[in-house]
């Protein structure tokens, strides 16, 4: 095998493998909101605001985790162009 194809290769494997963490990371996101629900329907309107707090941590977690989600889709588009390119 030559060095391009070893590049092309590794370059699609890693797009893959970037495609697999995304979707794993959605599902994790989808918890976090999942959560968030949870804790409104639980503790919603306590005294100590805590409930607030529970919740703007679940969406700032969600928010993180779909950004790394696109990030990594991004880096698998690279990927795959950069690849296709050789």
């Amino acid at each position: 095998m030559s060095q391009l194809q070893q590049i092309k290769q590794s370059l699609t494997a890693l797009g893959q493998r970037a495609r697999q963490t995304g979707a794993g990371l959605a599902q994790h996101g989808q918890q976090f909101r999942q959560q968030g629900q949870q804790v409104a329907q639980l503790i919603g309107g306590s005294a100590q605001s805590k409930d607030k707090e529970m919740m703007a941590s679940l969406e700032q977690a969600s928010k993180a985790v779909q950004q790394a989600q696109q990030a990594l889709e991004q880096c698998a588009k690279t990927a795959q162009t950069y690849a296709n390119s050789i």
